[in-house]
């Protein structure tokens, strides 16, 4: 057995803390009930903007000028890309993703910016570090990304090269960052090898930027520029808890501003995550032990469904099995995730799985250019183990809905 009990007896019954013994005290019931209820999206929240074509102008889309770009850097640095474990989120944008906006729309009626959780009647469910593995390919292993990464300023990296195309573009610099504009001054013709790191270092920001985290700008933004030198330059980074945070900070942005949907953010990643946990509402995908979920879920046909059903859906949603909870858990890929937790691992592969399942299990705040907290305590189902009452999230963005702000 994986778990043991405080005497040291093996046990196939594990909770996950910190949680509350002997049952809710009435104090903690009435304050949870007068502060953990996000109800923002039904103060004022408009669902008009999702019946346009793009209710997010900045979901990820396919360009020409990618369709060229992807398959030229696949060609050298492809190879770099799986070491790092980025290969499978790279290729993930080779085929247009189609926006669900009936199942988002929905969902979002049951999403608590408080807990960044989704609340239903048997509890909460809500995207985890364990899920961006499952889904994206990402590990939780490697460089933390937060507001102290600095990439080394090696020659050919973007950021030692973009001051010098600034200076000789002048008034024009700002120009340059523009995603067909930044393709054209960076991408170079098929038919010769890369320019130096240059074009790589400037590849990876074009992805991050325009596909992974759609900024607000709709453009290129040097916010992410380190991210991009790191890779670049065979680096990893814990990319995962990164993404996650940004799912969390796009989710809170829509819901507590009248549900509308024209921030930027990885609204996509949610939406394979829906379609991970709640396959009634997706299309037969041919699932295989190689690859994540996500890039299986790309190429599922679309099943279409109504706001009103899949608001219904989820109103009405009663229970789930423990199979339906551990879809991510199951995985065995990537290969860590496969791991037997009863088999003692030697001492190299000890200390990684106690560094990704200490990512996938403490609550803590993500880094996303604010804090989000991350409470893998309130979903300990989704990690095979038994849900206790978790205490109230202790945070340094504590309880950040716009009700929960007014609350306090």
């Amino acid at each position: 057995m994986p778990w043991t009990d405080d005497d040291g007896v093996a046990t196939d019954s594990c909770v996950l803390g910190p949680s509350v013994n002997g049952g809710m005290p009435e104090r903690l019931v009435a304050h949870l009930k007068n502060n953990l209820v996000d109800l923002s999206v039904f103060d004022g929240g408009d669902f008009q903007d999702w019946n346009v074509v793009r209710p997010q102008p900045q979901w990820p889309i396919s360009t020409p000028d990618w369709e060229k770009w992807l398959p030229r850097m696949e060609h050298f640095f492809g190879q770099q890309w799986k070491d790092q474990g980025i290969y499978h989120l790279i290729k993930l944008f080779d085929r247009p993703l189609v926006m669900d906006r009936s199942l988002l729309a929905a969902t979002l009626c049951f999403w608590s910016s408080a807990t960044n959780t989704m609340n239903f009647w048997f509890g909460m469910m809500t995207p985890t570090v364990l899920d961006m593995a499952a889904l994206f390919g990402l590990s939780p292993l490697g460089v933390e990304v937060n507001a102290a990464l600095v990439a080394p300023e090696a020659e050919g990296s973007f950021k030692a090269t973009w001051p010098i195309l600034t200076r000789v573009a002048g008034s024009k610099a700002k120009n340059m960052l523009n995603y067909s504009s930044f393709y054209s001054n960076f991408g170079v013709d098929d038919a010769i090898a890369p320019h130096g790191e240059v074009e790589h270092a400037a590849f990876l920001p074009y992805w991050l930027c325009k596909f992974v985290f759609c900024t607000q700008g709709n453009k290129v933004t040097l916010e992410f520029a380190h991210l991009a030198d790191y890779f670049a330059q065979g680096g990893r980074l814990a990319l995962g808890p990164f993404l996650l945070g940004h799912i969390y900070r796009t989710l809170h942005d829509i819901v507590t501003n009248g549900m509308k949907p024209k921030h930027g953010g990885p609204l996509w990643a949610f939406q394979f995550w829906l379609q991970a946990y709640f396959p009634e509402l997706r299309g037969v995908a041919n699932i295989t032990d190689t690859e994540p979920l996500a890039n299986a879920f790309a190429r599922a046909p679309r099943k279409h469904n109504t706001s009103a059903l899949c608001y219904k859906f989820f109103y009405g949603l009663a229970e789930r099995t423990g199979t339906q909870f551990r879809i991510c858990l199951a995985r065995p890929f990537p290969l860590f995730l496969a791991h037997d937790l009863s088999v003692i691992p030697d001492g190299e592969t000890e200390n990684d799985l106690k560094e990704i399942w200490g990512s996938f299990l403490v609550s803590r705040d993500l880094h996303c250019g604010v804090s989000k907290v991350y409470l893998p305590n309130f979903v300990a189902r989704q990690f095979g183990l038994i849900q206790t009452a978790p205490l109230p999230p202790l945070s340094t963005n504590w309880l950040s809905s716009w009700r929960a702000n007014v609350a306090q």
